[in-house]
Parts: C-alpha cells; structure tokens; sequence
C-alpha cells in the first residue's frame, strides 16, 4: 500500500513539474514575438481586404502567424489597463492591435495618423482584424 502511495506521489510530482514546465515556456514566448521575423509583412488596407473578400482564405493563411502590419494610426485607446492601437483602413473598419506592455514608453511617443509598422499574432476578423502581443517596429515607423 505504501509502495502504491509514493509511486501515486512522484507521478504527480513530475506531472506538475511539466505542466509548470510548459507554462513557463508558454509565457516565456510572449515577448519572443519581438524578435521573429514575421511571416507575412502586409499593409492594414490590404489585409482588410482580404478578409472582407474571403474570410475562411484569409483566416487559413494569417491566423496565428506572427505577421507585420504598416499603416497610419488611425486612434491609441487605453481601455481596461490594455494598450490598443486601430489602423486606418479605406472602409469603416480597422486593424485593432493590442499592444505589449513593454511597449509602453514607445507609444508614449506616437500621434494620430502617423505611419507605423507593427508586429503581432493574427487572431482573426470580427469587422475589425484582430491582433494580439504587438510590437511596434521603431526602425520602419520614420518612412
């Protein structure tokens, strides 16, 4: 019985120990993000389109990829303690990219309509695209 007990224990040590072990590296990966060259660098106005033209062809190909986005900024919101930067576009839609928080002291710097490029992971289309985790690219922000 106690030989039963103690392998029951260490089972669940180690199973612990993994599933730690993957969350760690899970969140670890967040700020990765930054230095991954994107899969796809693509203007918000065509991305838009895209998506408006074929959502399924469009969700198949950019979502969670890390891609790279340029456009104007259209607004800089602060909702919820969430950084969001919305790209301008040609409809009434936009890019909304949630910004990361170690990006706090660069968005400082930002204004309206200025052109900006930023990187993040596609989560898809609700009206808007939807990106997560950006970063912005402060060498392609001076075009």
């Amino acid at each position: 019985m106690i030989k039963n007990y103690r392998f029951l224990l260490k089972c669940v040590f180690v199973f612990s120990l993994v599933c730690f072990s993957f969350f760690m590296q899970a969140c670890s990966n967040q700020n990765n993000i930054k230095e991954v060259a994107p899969r796809f660098a693509i203007s918000s106005n065509d991305l838009l389109l895209e998506f408006a033209a074929n959502e399924n062809e469009a969700s198949d190909k950019y979502v969670d990829q890390v891609i790279e986005v340029h456009g104007t900024i259209k607004e800089i919101t602060s909702l919820n303690n969430r950084k969001t930067i919305i790209l301008n576009t040609s409809s009434s839609s936009g890019i909304i990219c949630d910004i990361n928080d170690s990006e706090q002291e660069i968005l400082n710097d930002l204004k309206k309509n200025q052109l900006i490029h930023i990187k993040g992971i596609c989560k898809g289309y609700l009206k808007d695209v939807i990106l997560l985790n950006c970063f912005i690219d402060i060498k392609n922000t001076d075009e």
